[in-house]
């Protein structure tokens, strides 16, 4: 983490912080690529039960090449999105390396298994995945952000589908050249066509996975989880 980031961080009282994106997943383009970091930040207990709630989600950041932008989640939310499969949340888990990490934050990669369920993976992976391809049909940008969006939608895919068999993540990438194949084949003359179909392929093997998830999240052990954090 560059000196320059840390000490731009907003005073948060941190668990986790860690790299993101494409810089941690190995499709970074450039060198200049930006730089994404995500966490988990615990609110006092005196700021919860005040007038004046705290902000559950920190964001900032430049948002540029060589530039960094950063998103905090409140630890009740980042555990309310994980139960609904967030996938940036999600891959928070799994990630190899932190930046930050204190006892709280190690406590809750340990537990990561109870917030893991079928529905919620398949709807968020798979309906993100949806939503890229979507895009893709919907838009003409440009073409460093159609590969993006390529990228993205069959990472999902493979992904969630890793996640449905093992309730594991592997991270980063071990084949990224397949990903970034993947998004320039936007660029060729009927690209976005064979794109769809293979998307359609995809999802057909994506529904049809056996899964060893549970059907529902933990949701009696996550919140003795949460009342432990919070010291109660």
């Amino acid at each position: 983490m560059k000196g320059q980031f840390v000490n731009n961080l907003p005073d948060l009282n941190y668990s986790i912080i860690c790299l993101q994106g494409s810089r941690m997943l190995g499709l970074q383009q450039s060198e200049d690529a930006d730089y994404d970091y995500r966490g988990v930040f615990v609110a006092k207990n005196e700021d919860l039960l005040s007038l004046h709630k705290p902000t559950e989600t920190v964001e900032g950041g430049s948002y540029g090449d060589d530039e960094m932008d950063y998103a905090f989640h409140e630890v009740e939310k980042f555990f309310r999105l994980a139960m609904k499969g967030n996938p940036s949340v999600i891959h928070l888990f799994f990630v190899p390396d932190y930046n930050y990490i204190n006892d709280i934050g190690r406590m809750i990669i340990e537990n990561k298994n109870l917030f893991l369920s079928e529905p919620a993976i398949r709807a968020a992976f798979g309906g993100y995945a949806m939503s890229q391809i979507l895009y893709l049909k919907r838009n003409r940008g440009d073409s460093k952000r159609k590969e993006k969006h390529v990228r993205h939608c069959f990472r999902l895919f493979d992904s969630g589908a890793e996640l449905l068999r093992t309730g594991h993540m592997t991270m980063p990438l071990t084949n990224p050249d397949y990903y970034l194949s993947l998004g320039k084949m936007i660029n060729e003359e009927g690209g976005l066509d064979k794109l769809v179909a293979l998307f359609e392929e995809k999802d057909r093997e994506f529904q049809g996975i056996q899964s060893i998830l549970p059907q529902t999240p933990e949701t009696y052990l996550i919140n003795k989880l949460l009342l432990k954090i919070r010291g109660l």
